[in-house]
């Protein structure tokens, strides 16, 4: 034997490579796919193990035990009269002895000679009888002879006469006189009827030989039907062909010389010849059907109890990161408890609805014989992003996207404004701006897309994306003001999205613009300004003046022909959601970004986990229209809900596979929802038993777009801490609904509304539960107004303050007052109706209150320092001297955030 693969071994030994593979695995080989190599060693390895197994080693050479256990249910009656159901195994156990050849074929070569001897005996019989009835044959030895002349058309001569014997249509063939017979015809005949003889025999013979060989084969079709791989039965099968063609054919001799001698016995009619010949032909069927019946119960008689199962389904499992554990039973087309005692085995302890990790799964898949196939949760996305890119066309040039960025105030949305001469920062509360705003500007060098990103912190998330779809950065500095927080945040998410950035230093038209410090402040950020030798352009610009836009439009064009943006027109479009909100009316709309393709009206666009058909696009102005190339945003109504803004957005054809992702997307953010909710385990548990709740600020949250939706979500969340925290019960875009006011009322919650109003329905709902339904335009009041509230719930401050110590210096002891202390002020000033404290070496020994303070004879109600007086303490006797009195107050201060 050599090295071979699984495969090839099972095509040598012609047998399934699955059941070799399980054959393998049972002997301990560590092979489990059809490719590995199984060495020599390893193949003697598995031999032994099955000639174990099938009872041929050396010990238990040639048997093989069957076992076999039935359960069955038996009532049986207790002595209470009541029946009791118990149940009954019954086990058995058979050995087969596999025959020796040696045996059989000893035992059938003396079964042949006893046959031919007892032949022999019975032939010596009719020999006898023959030679008495010797005249009685001649005759039918002639009559034979004369038949066959017959039908050969032929002349048989006589010494005497000759007689031509010719066929007639309708005659008659009559009997002819008995001639007499020489002894030269005698012989003749004799020698005639011998050949007859011998001729019909070798016939005979012939043909016993060939209803042998087919019993045979029938008897091996069985054995080979109703014996299984493993050799479990043994079916007792002749292997010597000629022995066995000899004592069969030798049966059907004998049977056929007995049937010739009741023939001529009873007569030579052609009526009793042609019934003995059909008996003859029933009597071989009849033999050939007792063989083939006894071969069938010979082989039942091996047969196991129970039917051998159906060649076993070997199945493509995909796994992606995580799968349940049912779900993977499923895939299989096995029970979940087999997958549970399989994961057990491994020492792994989990239920059906726990989910495992790939490697696991693969490790399992493999063990039940299956082929595990590893796959990403996002196969099917990246299958269609394939298909569309496979579509696209030649590439061209496309416009850049510019984003800009900045601290608040700084003059971003004032700068764009210059930019596109409109008034953007007008229309926004407070002239902040609250959400991604995308905008398609025409401009003498070019076309641009800009996005206005908020400057506030509380967008951190919002310029984050804003970062991650643009290709070029304008950070915005005011020359005044210099770098801010937010400025440095900014410039993180850029360098993180690996995007390259312009500075703009803004309001170089105020006197106390110093673009030096900025470029200091800047330098300190690693933005190292290319008059400076670094490699980021600067352009020093004044919103309000329009200083420096055309130079800052020349660096943005000048940046964008350097990273030579291209993206093909053609194609499904292929995008990014830049801004989602609910109208009153028209429902989600849908601010995309489209980057590669033509996004047209009434394609099929899949939007994070919502999908449907466009059925209307406008531009940034609200101008209808057809179709949109790359850098160019649109808003699109005709998804059912607003997807999450930084969404990927692509066009399919197939809406069933549309769904299907949609709907994997959702099952997914349903799951990190439900990890985020189950945080808190058994430990955390554990560790805030015995500890008071803490107070928590219900909220109810409604905005106008998905953008400040996040934003805020964010904002509210970081406001928690230990003593107090925040809790969204509900949040969502759109108008305050009367479920919304419910929804407060049960949860004794808060409901604020940005940039969006209650419906009549809402509104009659709230001044009917008293419910208070606050609005605002403006990020920083809705921020410091739930400040305001989870302050309310924060525990007051308990200050304390020293207001005057006394050392004892000798005390006195009365009937009337007990031990009464005469003291000296040391510090401050000692009140009588404030608490104290006794401290005896600078350790607290007694806290309480003062029972009497005295100025020589007279009650006082405060002593200063410098001053002697005596002084008694309520319920505290031991009291000595070099004691100190502690005297102070308690101030209750009131707590915010």
């Amino acid at each position: 034997m050599t090295d071979k693969s699984i495969k090839e071994l099972a095509q040598s030994v012609e047998r399934s490579v699955e059941k070799l593979l399980e054959q393998v695995r049972d002997a301990g080989l560590p092979q489990r796919r059809a490719d590995d190599i199984i060495t020599t060693e390893q193949q003697d390895t598995l031999v032994s193990y099955l000639k174990k197994v099938h009872g041929q080693d050396s010990g238990n050479a040639g048997k093989i035990t069957l076992k076999r256990k039935t359960t069955s249910t038996a009532k049986v009656a207790s002595t209470s009269g009541k029946a009791k159901t118990i149940n009954v195994e019954v086990r058995k156990k058979h050995t087969f002895t596999k025959p020796d050849p040696e045996q059989i074929k000893a035992e059938a070569k003396a079964k042949l000679e006893a046959e031919t001897k007892a032949r022999a005996e019975a032939n010596a019989q009719p020999r006898a009888e023959e030679t008495r009835r010797q005249p009685e044959n001649n005759a039918t030895a002639t009559l034979e002879a004369m038949r066959a002349a017959h039908k050969q058309d032929k002349v048989v001569e006589s010494p005497k006469t000759a007689v031509v014997v010719k066929k007639r249509g309708g005659g008659t063939l009559k009997p002819l006189p008995k001639p007499a017979e020489t002894l030269e015809q005698k012989k003749a005949r004799e020698a005639q009827a011998a050949q007859l003889k011998a001729t019909e025999e070798a016939a005979r013979r012939k043909a016993a030989e060939e209803a042998q060989q087919r019993t045979l084969e029938q008897m091996r079709k069985m054995a080979s039907k109703y014996s299984t791989d493993e050799a479990a039965t043994t079916i007792r099968v002749i292997d010597d062909a000629p022995l066995a063609a000899g004592l069969v054919g030798q049966a059907y001799e004998d049977s056929f010389a007995k049937e010739d001698r009741e023939i001529k016995r009873g007569g030579n009619t052609k009526d009793t010849r042609s019934q003995k010949k059909g008996g003859r032909n029933q009597e071989e069927q009849n033999f050939q059907k007792a063989h083939h019946k006894r071969g069938l119960k010979l082989s039942q008689s091996n047969k196991h109890g129970f039917e051998k199962p159906v060649k076993k389904q070997v199945y493509d499992v995909e796994i992606g990161s995580t799968v349940v554990v049912a779900d993977l039973a499923q895939k299989m087309a096995v029970k979940v408890r087999e997958v549970i005692k399989t994961l057990m085995k491994m020492g792994e302890l989990v239920t059906q609805d726990q989910s495992i990790e790939q490697d696991t799964a693969a490790l399992v898949v493999e063990e039940m014989g299956h082929n595990p196939i590893l796959v990403s949760d996002t196969q099917a996305e990246d299958n269609l992003l394939e298909a569309a890119e496979q579509k696209r066309g030649e590439l061209s040039t496309r416009p850049p996207v510019v984003t800009i960025m900045g601290h608040v105030d700084h003059g971003k949305t004032s700068l764009l404004d210059r930019i596109r001469r409109s008034k953007v920062a007008a229309g926004e509360a407070g002239g902040i701006t609250q959400h991604i705003g995308a905008y398609h500007v025409e401009t003498q060098k070019g076309i641009i897309t800009f996005l206005d990103t908020p400057g506030h912190a509380a967008f951190t998330a919002m310029r984050s994306r804003g970062a991650k779809a643009t290709d070029i950065v304008v950070l915005v500095v005011a020359a005044d003001d210099g770098v801010m927080p937010q400025t440095a945040e900014a410039i993180d998410h850029a360098r993180a999205a690996g995007t390259p950035i312009i500075v703009a230093i803004n309001k170089m038209d105020k006197e106390s613009a110093d673009p030096d410090r900025v470029l200091n402040e800047l330098t300190t950020k690693e933005i190292v300004p290319e008059q400076w030798g670094g490699d980021v352009p600067v352009a020093l610009v004044s919103a309000h003046s329009g200083q420096g836009i055309d130079e800052l439009l020349d660096l943005i064009l000048i940046q964008a022909e350097m990273l030579e943006l291209q993206a093909s027109e053609e194609g499904a479009a292929q995008g990014v959601v830049i801004e989602a909100r609910v109208d009153k009316g028209r429902g989600a709309v849908t601010s995309i970004l489209v980057q590669n393709g033509t996004l047209n009206v009434g394609d099929l666009v899949l939007a994070g986990s919502s999908y449907g058909r466009v059925r209307a696009m406008s531009d940034e102005n609200g101008q209808p229209i057809k179709s949109a190339g790359p850098s160019i945003p649109v808003e699109i109504l005709g998804l059912p809900d607003a997807p999450m803004a930084g969404d990927e957005v692509l066009v399919v054809n197939d809406e069933k596979k549309a769904r299907e992702v949609a709907d994997a997307r959702a099952d997914r953010e349903r799951q990190k929802r439900i990890e985020r909710q189950s945080a808190m385990r058994l430990e955390n548990i554990m560790a805030s038993m015995g500890k008071k709740d803490v107070p928590t600020v219900n909220v109810v949250l409604k905005t106008d777009v998905r953008g400040t939706l996040e934003a805020l979500n964010a904002a509210l969340t970081e406001l928690s801490m230990d003593e107090v925290r925040v809790r969204i019960i509900s949040s969502g875009v759109g108008a305050i609904t009367e479920s919304d006011v419910t929804l407060a009322e049960s949860s004794e919650a808060v409901l604020l509304g940005f940039n969006v109003r209650a419906d009549a329905t809402a509104r009659q709902k709230a001044d009917q539960d008293g419910i208070d339904i606050r609005y605002y335009s403006v990020i920083y009041e809705l921020i410091d107004d739930v400040k305001d509230a989870m302050s309310g719930k924060l525990a007051p401050e308990h200050r304390e303050t020293i207001l005057g110590i006394a050392q004892v210096r000798e005390v006195f002891r009365s009937s009337k007052f007990g031990a009464a202390a005469g003291c000296m002020v040391m510090e401050g000033v000692i009140h009588r109706n404030k608490p104290i404290r006794v401290l005896r070496d600078d350790v607290v020994v007694f806290q309480g209150e003062l029972e009497s303070l005295r100025r020589y004879k007279d009650v006082v109600e405060e002593v200063r320092a410098g001053m002697e007086c005596g002084l008694a303490v309520k319920g505290y006797k031991d009291i000595k001297p070099l004691d100190k009195i502690e005297v102070y107050d308690v101030q209750i201060v009131k707590r915010s955030l």
